[in-house]
C-alpha cells in the first residue's frame, strides 16, 4: 500500500540541496532487503547506475544545479513559468529545457481542447451548433493531424464571409490550401505576442476571442431548449489558437535557445508533441539538463521514446533495449508481445528500491531525503513513458491504468507534472469525459492563469454530456 509523501516545510531555501532535503520518507513498506538479488541486481545494471537519479547524488555532480534557483523551480516545484524567468536569463540548454516543458504544456493544453471540440461538434453535433464552430473543428482536426477532415470543415466555413470567426481562419485556411506541410505561419492571428526572448512568459488573448450566432431549428428537428423567440443567442467562444500561438512561441525559444544543439529540444518533446507535427530523428543522446528531474533516464531514453512516436512504432524497444532504461524495462514488462500492467507495477517499485539504493552509495553509505524525491520521481516517469508505449501498441486499456496509476503517484509538487496531466486530459478528452480535466485544469490556472482559455472547451463538452444524461436538455 502507498502512502503520499509529505512536505514538512521549506524554509525559503532556494538551494536545490536544501529544497530536496526537506522531504520526508516515502512509505512503500518495509524497504529493508530480503537474501536473494537485490533490487538493482533485478533491474539493467548498467542503465540504473547511469541515470540521472545515480548522477545526482555525487555532490560534485549536483552542485552546478544546486546553485541555479531555477532548478528548484522546475524540479521540485514543477513551476515550470519561475524556471522560465530564472533560467531563461542563462541561456543555453536550461533555458531550452524550460520553455521546452512550457510549449509542451502548452500543445497538450491545446491538444485536450482540440479533442473536446471534436467530441462536443462533430461526433455529437446539435441542430442550433454555430456555423463558425467549423472553424474550431478545423484547427482542432488539424492538430490531430486529421488533414482531410480539417479541409471539410474549413469548406463548410467558405460560404460565410463575414462570420466572427474568419479573422481567426484566415492562417489555417491558407496552411490547407498551400499543402498542409508543417509547420503553420500563425504570424496573422489576431494574437499579440512579444519578441521571442528566453526569460520571458507571454499570456494568451482577452476572453472571449469572439461570440458566435446559435442556429434555430424548429422543435421538431431536436433543437431541445433553442426555440424561435426573435433573439439572437450567442457562443462566447475562447479560441484555442491562443494555446497554439503560445506553444509555437515556446518552442521557438527552446530552440533559439539551444543553439548548436537544437535538435535535442525536438528529442526531448517527440512524446508531446502534436501528430501533425513531423517526425524526430531518432538520434542525439539527451545531456543532463535534459534529464534531471525529467521521465528521461539515461542519455538514450530521448532517442528512444522519438523513435517510439516515429514509423518505428514498438519495433524502437528491440532497438534501444539496451542502451534505453525505458525500452529495457518496456521489454521486460511484456507479456505475449505487450505491455502488462502487472509486470509494470513490479518493475516500478523495483526501480525506485534501486535507485534509493544506488543513491546512498553514491553518498557515501548516507540515507538523505532527496534519495527517496528522486526516486519517486523516476518511478512516475517510467510509469508514463510505459503508458504511451502501451497506447502506441494498441492496448488502450492499459495505457489507461498505467496513466491513472500514474496520476496516483502524482500527489506531490516533485511528480505531479503538468504536462502529464494535461497529457491525461486530453485522453479523458477523447473519452468523453471532461470531469477529472476539468479538475486537472482548475488546479493548473492558479499557476498558469492563460490556460484558462481551455476552459471553454470542456465546458461544452460538459453541456453536452450533461444534454445526453439528461434526456436532451443541457443542464
Amino acid at each position: 500500500m502507498r502512502t503520499s509523501m509529505r512536505v514538512r516545510g521549506i524554509a525559503g531555501a532556494l538551494m536545490l540541496a536544501v529544497c530536496v532535503g526537506v522531504f520526508s520518507t516515502s512509505c512503500t513498506g518495509d524497504e529493508s532487503q530480503d537474501e536473494g538479488p537485490t533490487a538493482l541486481e533485478q533491474l539493467p545494471v548498467d542503465l540504473v547506475q547511469a541515470s540521472w537519479v545515480a548522477e545526482v547524488a555525487e555532490d560534485a555532480t549536483r552542485q552546478p544545479y544546486e546553485s541555479q534557483a531555477g532548478w528548484t523551480r522546475l524540479v521540485v516545484k514543477r513551476d515550470y513559468r519561475s524556471a522560465v524567468k530564472q533560467l531563461g536569463p542563462l541561456g543555453g540548454l536550461p533555458a531550452a529545457r524550460a520553455h521546452a516543458d512550457a510549449a509542451n504544456m502548452y500543445r497538450q493544453a491545446a491538444l485536450m481542447a482540440g479533442n473536446a471540440l471534436i467530441e462536443t461538434y462533430a461526433n455529437t453535433p446539435a441542430p442550433t451548433d454555430p456555423v463558425g464552430v467549423a472553424h474550431l473543428l478545423t484547427v482542432s482536426y488539424i492538430l490531430n493531424g486529421e488533414i482531410d477532415k480539417a479541409k471539410e470543415q474549413s469548406a463548410r466555413l467558405a460560404v460565410l464571409p463575414e462570420d466572427p470567426s474568419q479573422a481567426w481562419h484566415g492562417p489555417y485556411k491558407a496552411w490547407l490550401d498551400a499543402g498542409a506541410t508543417w509547420p503553420i505561419d500563425l504570424s496573422t492571428l489576431p494574437v499579440t505576442l512579444p519578441e521571442a526572448a528566453p526569460g520571458d512568459w507571454p499570456s494568451t488573448g482577452s476572453s472571449p476571442s469572439y461570440s458566435l450566432p446559435h442556429q434555430v431549428a424548429p422543435p421538431e428537428e431536436g433543437a431541445g431548449p433553442m426555440v424561435d423567440d426573435g433573439k439572437e443567442h450567442l457562443l462566447k467562444v475562447d479560441d484555442l489558437s491562443n494555446l497554439i500561438a503560445v506553444a509555437m512561441w515556446h518552442d521557438s525559444v527552446a530552440h533559439a535557445a539551444a543553439g548548436d544543439q537544437a535538435a535535442l529540444v525536438d528529442v526531448y518533446s517527440a512524446r508531446y508533441r502534436w501528430p501533425v507535427e513531423p517526425e524526430v530523428a531518432a538520434e542525439g543522446d539527451l545531456p543532463l539538463e535534459f534529464r534531471f528531474g525529467s521521465d528521461y533516464f539515461v542519455p538514450a531514453d530521448g532517442p528512444f521514446m522519438a523513435a517510439m512516436y516515429s514509423s518505428q512504432g514498438a519495433a524502437a524497444i528491440d532497438t534501444f533495449k539496451d542502451k534505453s532504461l525505458i525500452a529495457s524495462l518496456a521489454d521486460r514488462s511484456r507479456t505475449d508481445g505487450k505491455i502488462d500492467s502487472e509486470k509494470v507495477q513490479d518493475l516500478t517499485a523495483l526501480l525506485r528500491e534501486a535507485l534509493i539504493d544506488e543513491q546512498k552509495v553514491r553518498a557515501g553509505g548516507t540515507l538523505q531525503g532527496f534519495h527517496r524525491t528522486f526516486a519517486d520521481v523516476a518511478r512516475v516517469g517510467l510509469l508514463r513513458n510505459l503508458a504511451l508505449i502501451a497506447e502506441i501498441e494498441g492496448n488502450r486499456e492499459t495505457s489507461g491504468i498505467l496513466r491513472i496509476n500514474a496520476m496516483e503517484y502524482s500527489g506531490d509538487e516533485h511528480t505531479a507534472c503538468p504536462n502529464a496531466a494535461l497529457s491525461l486530459a486530453a485522453w479523458d478528452a477523447t473519452n468523453r469525459y471532461p470531469l477529472r480535466p476539468t479538475d486537472t485544469l482548475h488546479n493548473l490556472i492558479r499557476r498558469y492563469p492563460s490556460l484558462e482559455t481551455a476552459r471553454f472547451s470542456l465546458e461544452r463538452l460538459s453541456i453536452r454530456v450533461s444534454r445526453e444524461s439528461t434526456g436532451g436538455i443541457a443542464n
